[in-house]
């Protein structure tokens, strides 16, 4: 039998409403210890991964202009690209090495996120 994603995700996974500021993401990284955030519509739809390099990315790092931008503003352009719990690991490190991404939501086909796949994931999986 093939490994699939939904026995290598990371759950629970952490999502942002598109609405919330970059603060809020940065806060919800610096106390989780997590590097990446699904961010989802109001329906819970998947609408990207944004990750701690993302936010820091969007200078100058402080608490008045973080607070001031949404998080949709640095989601990657549509449309996410999301694996499905079935999907096999090598095709999760292909989207990956692909798109340039270091995690991958994990959704159901109706884009309800259940889990997340990082690279570090994908190296447990290998070890």
């Amino acid at each position: 039998m093939t490994t699939q994603v939904a026995e290598i995700m990371s759950v629970p996974v952490l999502t942002i409403d598109q609405g919330d500021s970059l603060w809020d993401a940065w806060q919800m990284l610096s106390v989780s210890g997590l590097r990446h955030l699904i961010v989802v519509d109001r329906n819970g739809q998947c609408l990207g991964v944004v990750s701690d390099r993302n936010i820091l990315a969007d200078p100058p790092f402080n608490e008045a202009h973080l607070a001031a931008k949404q998080i949709v503003s640095i989601v990657p352009a549509p449309p996410p690209i999301c694996l499905g719990p079935q999907d096999s690991p090598k095709h999760a490190a292909k989207l990956m090495t692909g798109h340039d991404m270091e995690a991958l939501p994990v959704c159901t086909s109706d884009g309800k996120v259940i889990g997340i796949v990082s690279q570090g994931d994908l190296l447990n999986y290998v070890d």
